[in-house]
């Protein structure tokens, strides 16, 4: 018996409708952002260097991971020719490669109104000035010189070559990407992550050959050399220069490593609208990075760096926002190959098997109900999948169904694993039996592992501080371990510190205790830190379908709005081009103890909502702020029923009355982080738990500290879970499966000052 189109759409629709795929949807989507993506204008080129391997040892692994990272950014997100983009990896990036590569690919392809990017990821370094105390900042190439003598001379690019050869270009639309630094801090590691510099000797010198090139080019622009040394600081850089900061450092994730800029940037720039500039761009990759470590502040210059409606890299995408995109297509079977650089890199680490992307129409005109792809395996940033057919539709869906190389995906059904765990690093500071008696500790706390510093993954770092340091640091939380030799101490205190080396208020002990006492006393604080990882893990305000905006707004000392935060892919906030709001002084909004916020929650959905909002203040607690409540009932034969929901067309601002009367942002200093969380059902098993965990009064109050953060935030996960899409996945109770039509979670992070 025939099935007719309209029969057909009905019931596929019945199986994916809360996964909000509606014809009308992806038709919306499709014909919004095709009105606001440009005609590429120009030629497009590019020219990236990463080098992991030198001849000194540099313990590097994630440069040429940077190097992919643009690359397939450019490709597919910004339409850029594979021709177009050349490569130099490890070996191949000598400083005569590099410099006869951007002359043969750049200098004498580009014209003016190209746009052109330029990558480095590798050791940066200095060289001696030609005056005493001026040193040069350089790039060190693949034929690194291993320092010898008192005057050594090294292979190094000097930036003063670089800025020239950028200045020899024919167009003022060229970006440069710079993650590494210059600054050796002393040691390889900051904390567990890796830093992007090497020490050259004071006196080191440049080669005669970089030299002579560098006279050459100061001559072709009419210049000196001379000339080009004292003005190297007043005369900026073409275009815009994107740094990582004066710290570049590398993460190791699970299967893969990157530079901590790089993956930000690039990531941000997969899921940001067609219309974002760069200024808000790296604005939200820095939110990203301060997660990890405080030490490193991406920087944008240039002459260009002020205009504030200057798209990244000077280009237009091709493509919508995405999370990934199909990069080959295997015959027979229709093996998929994604690359999911477009998803956050702590998200990326535990993106379990099984999870679901649907695949962006190519055509938007007969765009219908979109196809799902369903992720086989996964290794690092690529995956194997294959075409998703639930069992009620596999008479039904069409077999010949064509994907593309170039194709995007977004997320549809984010699949995690319900054993994730925190691996806290022991510090090399730490003696070799204090590493033993830590490891034997942390191995007795559920759901906790241990490494070494700088040779796995890790969440967080277990390091001793002289007690006559504890006091300074306290005071100062956003100051870093060094290396530092004061006065022998006379007691050592334990304490936990972010990655990147940033210590974690409350945790230093008063000194004098044996490691496995302090990592006994650190047990409630370890749990808290679990419980913000899982809550980080269900951040998806770029991937949910859900209608929601949210705004963080001041009201003391002064009312008004301090950033936003909107869902994109809902279609009516696609067909309304909405745009980030201005980029803030600072990346992460700066709140003084005692000053009162607010969260404004609009729904422009379909669906009521139910919002609840967690901080993790800076005294690292977590904290409810609000939760839907359960209501009595009027009757002995009434249900219970949960207060009213976000109603669609309406706001709301949390948190709400009583609390909202005397809520204040709460010191100490430090960094806190809000989660919003708006779901279409409520949290029942989160209000149990709550509930549960206060053992003097049978109700909780909003406001205090949760006395059970590893129960609560499981109740949450298991209340965003989405038991009735579990038919796709082997072993589905070893997962919570989330779903994107159904929860948005948004995150906010500010400084406590």
């Amino acid at each position: 018996m025939g099935v007719t189109r309209r029969e057909f759409l009905q019931r596929v629709g019945m199986v994916l409708a809360g996964w909000g795929a509606s014809h009308l949807g992806w038709a919306t989507l499709s014909r919004g952002y095709g009105a606001v993506l440009a005609a590429p204008t120009g030629r497009r080129l590019a020219l990236l260097v990463g080098i992991n391997q030198y001849p000194t040892g540099s313990g590097l692994a994630g440069c040429v991971t940077d190097v992919e990272l643009q690359r397939e950014l450019l490709m597919h997100r910004f339409g850029l020719k594979a021709a177009d983009i050349l490569t130099l990896t490890d070996q191949q990036a000598t400083r005569t490669a590099i410099e006869t590569a951007f002359v043969e690919h750049l200098m004498r392809q580009a014209r003016s109104g190209d746009g052109v990017v330029f990558h480095f990821s590798g050791l940066g370094s200095t060289v001696a000035g030609k005056t005493p105390g001026s040193p040069q900042a350089s790039l060190v190439t693949a034929e690194a010189t291993i320092p010898d003598g008192e005057a050594p001379l090294v292979n190094d690019i000097l930036e003063e070559t670089l800025r020239l050869l950028l200045r020899s270009l024919k167009t003022d639309q060229v970006t440069t990407i710079l993650d590494t630094s210059h600054h050796y801090p002393g040691h390889p590691l900051q904390g567990n992550l890796r830093v992007r510099a090497f020490p050259n000797p004071s006196m080191a010198q440049p080669r005669a050959a970089e030299v002579a090139f560098q006279q050459q080019l100061a001559k072709q622009l009419g210049g000196s050399r001379d000339r080009g040394i004292t003005t190297v600081q007043t005369d900026p850089f073409p275009g815009v220069v994107l740094r990582a900061g004066q710290l570049a450092t590398e993460v190791h994730w699970s299967q893969f490593s990157a530079g901590l800029f790089t993956y930000t940037l690039t990531q941000t720039l997969w899921q940001s609208l067609p219309a974002s500039t760069i200024q808000i761009s790296l604005a939200q990759a820095n939110q990203q990075i301060g997660q990890l470590t405080n030490q490193q502040q991406p920087q944008l210059s240039g002459q260009r760096s002020q205009d504030s409606r200057l798209t990244p890299y000077f280009f237009n995408p091709v493509m919508p926002g995405a999370d990934g995109v199909v990069t080959e297509v295997e015959e027979p079977g229709k093996t998929i190959h994604l690359w999911l650089g477009g998803l956050p890199a702590a998200l990326v680490e535990y993106y379990g098997a099984n999870s679901l992307l649907s695949l962006q129409p190519q055509d938007s005109a007969t765009a219908t109900t979109p196809v799902q792809v369903q992720i086989i395996t996964r290794e690092g940033l690529t995956a194997r999948a294959k075409l998703y057919q639930p069992d009620q539709l596999s008479d039904f869906i069409d077999q010949s169904t064509e994907v593309k190389v170039g194709q995007g995906v977004q997320e549809s059904v984010r699949v995690l694993p319900r054993h994730v765990g925190l691996t806290v690093a022991l510090d090399d500071n730490l003696e070799r039996i204090e590493r033993v008696d830590a490891i034997s500790a942390l191995s007795s706390i559920p759901h906790i592992s241990s490494a070494i510093a700088g040779e796995r993954p890790a969440d967080c770092l277990l390091s001793k501080i002289p007690t006559a340091e504890v006091t300074q640091l306290a005071s100062l939380p956003t100051t870093t371990l060094s290396d530092l030799t004061p006065p022998p101490p006379t007691t050592i205190s334990y304490g936990l510190f972010s990655q990147g080396r940033d210590i974690i208020l409350n945790t230093t002990g008063e000194g004098g205790e044996a490691i496995k006492r302090a990592v006994r006393r650190l047990v409630p604080k370890l749990q808290t830190l679990l419980a913000n990882k899982w809550l980080n893990l269900t951040t998806n305000d770029k991937t949910s379908q859900l209608g929601v905006r949210v705004t963080l707004e001041l009201l003391t000392p002064e009312e008004k709005p301090l950033t936003r935060q909107d869902t994109v892919r809902h279609p009516q906030a696609i067909a309304q081009k909405l745009k980030e709001l201005p980029v803030p002084a600072d990346a992460i909004a700066q709140l003084a103890a005692g000053s009162r916020i607010r969260y404004r929650v609009e729904n422009y959905g379909d669906r009521p909502l139910y919002p609840l909002l967690i901080t993790l203040n800076s005294s690292n607690q977590l904290v409810p702020i609000h939760i839907p409540m359960v209501q009595p009932p009027t009757s002995p034969s009434d249900p219970p029923t949960t207060e009213p929901t976000l109603a669609p067309g309406d706001s709301v601002t949390l948190p709400t009355l009583p609390l909202g009367i005397d809520w204040a942002v709460q010191g100490p200093a430090g960094l806190a982080t809000a989660y919003l969380i708006c779901s279409r059902s409520p949290f029942p098993r989160t209000l149990v738990a709550l509930a549960s965990g206060q053992r003097s009064t049978p109700n909780f109050a909003l406001g205090s500290a949760i006395a059970n953060p590893i129960e609560v935030t499981q109740a949450i996960l298991q209340d965003l879970h989405q038991p009735n899409l579990a038919n796709h996945i082997p072993n589905a109770g070893d997962y919570w499966i989330l779903d994107t039509t159904t929860w948005a979670t948004f995150r906010f992070a500010y400084q406590v000052v």
